[in-house]
């Protein structure tokens, strides 16, 4: 009997391009779908072309056809969280078609989802007013932001190390600084771009062959992100246009946390200068500053509430019982309350500080490169170096000096040992007292021997 004839929608052909070059077989493919091998060959030898419908959006039709309209140096952004309307069949037909055949390869372990966002670092409560409503593109985009690039695994037993994409290539605030505790990478308009995007995903797939494993990395289809060939440990896979608000995990609570715990770490800064009667306009916070606190942020983020964003996607319909135990950092107390039970003279009500929480969810994230754009930004990238200093507003990051660091960790590790009943901290403190403890001593040494070689 002849195989039936089917018209695939451009979701599954993406699938099915995807796991032919993951290694499974025409012919296994032909009769899962129950169509003949020259259908599987047909849609592989048409890759170029249903990547490019796939890409700009054409998943609605089962057939594909040719647009009329020509793209002349056309930069179109994506917007953090997805605003546009959601397309409800096409959510449901990538769950019900596409989702089960990936979903069926990979454990909860393996399956990830990464999404970018953009982040004003410096704003406090009494700016997001004059931000509401406002897309954030082109000229209206305040100098003092950054994007990061968020994934975690279903489980949420793996965060990935965050991206954070800044608009200086050697900030003056790093000068001192020997590592950081994410990836740090630059262009003049501090968004994703389809470089930056190809040498994260690169670099992800190089270090997972090293430990023999492979994934399955879920994206939206925006157009700095686009598929990547050669690649060995990195199943990508794309979720049709218009339903990443649904079907993107991380839009579902991860990024909100994230930037919930950033902005919470932020005001209480600014408390401590009103505390210690200092000056507001003395308190400067740099790009550097920004990492930091968003690394402690990330840190915040629960492997529970990781997996129940999957959940909440209908991508994991497993029930988990997590343990009563687990160390959960995170809290749900608004943040105006979190305020106000610290009797400070920040006056804000509850509106504002939701306002201030998402007040950057509509800022341009992403570009999509084109051949001007590609110049644009090349001439941008030489300008942008140039004008490194003016970018961090000639601040320069004050190191402390081993013997400050010391002295700090001495007093630190007192009010933990003395005033915290958590064990878990108590021997994390320690570790650090440790370190901060050899590397002084050590440090001590080499002075004491390079001085002696002068005697």
């Amino acid at each position: 009997m002849a195989p039936n004839r089917r018209a695939f929608t451009i979701e599954e052909k993406g699938a099915i391009i995807c796991r032919l070059e993951n290694g499974e077989s025409n012919a296994a493919l032909a009769k899962e779908f129950g169509v003949g091998h020259s259908t599987i060959s047909m849609i592989l030898k048409n890759k170029d072309r249903i990547e490019k419908s796939f890409n700009s959006n054409a998943l609605k039709s089962k057939r594909v056809r040719e647009s009329t309209q020509k793209r002349h140096s056309i930069v179109v952004g994506k917007i953090s969280g997805e605003s546009a309307a959601v397309d409800k069949t096409s959510v449901t037909n990538w769950l019900t078609t596409v989702w089960p055949n990936l979903r069926q390869r990979f454990a909860d372990d393996k399956i990830f989802n990464a999404d970018e966002t953009g982040l004003f670092y410096k704003m406090m409560p009494d700016r997001t007013l004059k931000f509401k409503g406002e897309t954030c593109t082109g000229g209206k985009m305040p100098k003092d932001r950054i994007t990061m690039m968020v994934a975690a695994n279903m489980s949420g037993t793996v965060k990935k190390k965050l991206l954070v994409i800044g608009k200086a290539k050697q900030p003056r605030c790093f000068k001192g600084v020997k590592s950081l505790p994410v990836d740090y990478t630059h262009n003049s308009k501090a968004w994703m771009t389809l470089s930056v995007y190809e040498k994260w995903i690169r670099d992800w797939d190089n270090e997972l062959i090293k430990k023999n494993k492979k994934i399955l990395l879920l994206v939206d289809n925006c157009p700095a992100h686009s598929q990547i060939s050669g690649l060995k440990s990195i199943t990508l896979a794309f979720l049709p246009a218009n339903t990443t608000s649904i079907l993107q995990p991380m839009d579902q609570g991860v990024i909100h946390g994230l930037k919930s715990h950033f902005r919470k770490n932020l005001v209480l800064r600014t408390l401590e200068h009103l505390e210690a009667n200092e000056d507001l306009s003395t308190m400067k916070v740099t790009v550097l500053d920004a990492i930091l606190l968003a690394y402690d942020a990330w840190n915040k983020i629960s492997q529970k509430t990781i997996y129940n964003c999957f959940k909440h996607a209908g991508l994991n319909e497993n029930i988990r019982n997590f343990p009563s135990s687990e160390d959960v950092t995170e809290d749900d107390v608004p943040l105006a309350l979190w305020v106000k039970d610290l009797n400070c003279n920040l006056q804000v009500s509850d509106e504002m500080w939701n306002n201030y929480v998402n007040v950057d969810k509509s800022v341009v994230s992403t570009q999509e490169t084109t051949v001007d754009t590609i110049v644009q930004d090349v001439i941008n990238e030489q300008q942008s170096e140039e004008d490194d200093e003016e970018i961090e507003e000639n601040t320069v990051s004050e190191i402390p000096t081993v013997t400050e660091a010391l002295k700090a960790a001495d007093l630190l590790s007192h009010f933990v040992h003395s005033s915290l009943d958590s064990d878990s901290i108590k021997s994390s403190m320690s570790k650090v007292h440790n370190a901060i403890r050899n590397h002084f001593y050590s440090h001590k040494v080499q002075r004491q021997t390079k001085m002696s070689a002068f005697l």
